[in-house]
């Protein structure tokens, strides 16, 4: 599974830190917007303006499959997040237009991040 960049690699990094996934839980909970997130996690930095506009432009509906992707792998064994991209960083950053959707595969929700 790709990182997908230095903002998934930092929340991984961060996974093991229950006050961390504690405030991952509660934005979740209050259905605080994904970027309001990064931002009040403090990793606004690692976000680019292309992956802003990919992650604001995100259906209600792919949104709460993320969610619930995310959710669901912190209730799990694994703390990583469930992310498969297979775009490199420039590509996204250049902004290669990007299908984001939610799949079950292995038993688990696992966001898929393609081009288009």
């Amino acid at each position: 599974m790709n990182a997908g960049g230095g903002l998934i690699t930092n929340v991984n990094r961060q996974l093991t830190d229950a006050g961390f996934t504690d405030e991952i839980r509660a934005m979740h909970a209050n259905q605080t917007p994904l970027i309001d997130m990064v931002e009040a996690l403090g990793l606004g930095d690692e976000m680019s303006d292309a992956v802003r506009q990919i992650v604001g432009g995100l259906s209600t509906e792919v949104v709460a499959a993320i969610r619930q992707a995310t959710l669901e792998m912190l209730d799990g064994p694994t703390r990583v997040m469930p992310v498969d991209c297979n775009l490199s960083q420039t590509q996204i950053d250049t902004g290669t237009p990007v299908v984001v959707s939610v799949i079950a595969e292995d038993g688990q929700e696992t966001i898929l991040v393609r081009a288009q």
